[in-house]
């Protein structure tokens, strides 16, 4: 996605273009890009450098494999994007002299096979909840794995954004759906909405020697309201012979007012 929006995104502006160098003194950590005019100050993280099984081994050795005891040590290093992210969007917000502008992290998972977009949806949600006064939404993507249909052995890439109920997080949502619908045009790849996500679940197996052994991850979705349009979205993905995007959009809604 950076790539998209440095090289081929009419509505993006790269902030680490010289001209914009004597907006931010030295010891400012600008954000990636300006989107939609100045409406949305935007960084991108990646996520390709966490050692997984490694990771496994060691919390399962110390008997934290369960629940939010793993995801606290576990997603560490993806918290400390989104805390790294909030900063320089933050600071951006202040350099540029836009305080009101929308702030949006786009989290791109590039790990295979070891972690999948839930493992950023679960620690962007509970980074939302603690706080990131500078993030409007998060934008979860996997560029790495696909999800496969038990019914038609279809591939898919879920996108899912995470929005505040708030009306600028409601409204940076609007403009991340046209940002997918453009990057998957622009792609050639078909677009599916409507989509909600019923239940997700991932697993790290290991065997009796704390050895890592695979990972496993399923989502279930609900069908789209009109069948019609999923029919004819499956025969376009026939005919690519190819995965698609599916964006699940305003799923997940945080409470703004009960975290201050």
């Amino acid at each position: 996605m950076e790539l998209f929006l440095k090289e081929v995104y009419e509505q993006a502006y790269d902030l680490d273009d010289q001209e914009y160098d004597s907006y931010f003194p030295p010891e400012c950590d600008r954000a990636d890009f300006l989107l939609f005019g100045n409406q949305v100050i935007c960084e991108s993280k990646k996520i390709e450098k966490i050692k997984v099984g490694h990771q496994v081994e060691k919390l399962s050795c110390k008997g934290r494999l369960s629940g939010k005891v793993f995801e606290r040590d576990f997603y560490n290093s993806i918290r400390q994007a989104l805390r790294k992210a909030n900063k320089q969007i933050g600071e951006s917000k202040k350099a540029l002299n836009i305080p009101n502008a929308l702030g949006l992290v786009i989290l791109e998972n590039l790990i295979q096979d070891d972690l999948s977009i839930l493992s950023l949806i679960n620690a962007a949600e509970t980074k939302m909840l603690e706080g990131l006064v500078n993030v409007d939404c998060v934008l979860c993507l996997d560029f790495a794995n696909t999800f496969s249909s038990q019914e038609d052995g279809h591939l898919v890439r879920p996108a899912q954004i995470l929005v505040r109920d708030t009306d600028r997080s409601k409204k940076l949502c609007e403009l991340v759906e046209q940002l997918m619908r453009t990057f998957c045009e622009k792609s050639g790849m078909p677009f599916l909405d409507s989509f909600n996500i019923e239940q997700g679940s991932q697993t790290w197996a290991t065997d009796i020697q704390s050895k890592y052994k695979k990972y496993k991850a399923r989502i279930d979705f609900d069908l789209p309201v009109s069948e019609a349009k999923f029919q004819w979205n499956q025969q376009v993905a026939q005919t690519l012979n190819n995965w698609w995007w599916l964006v699940v959009l305003i799923v997940i809604f945080y409470f703004y007012n009960e975290l201050l």
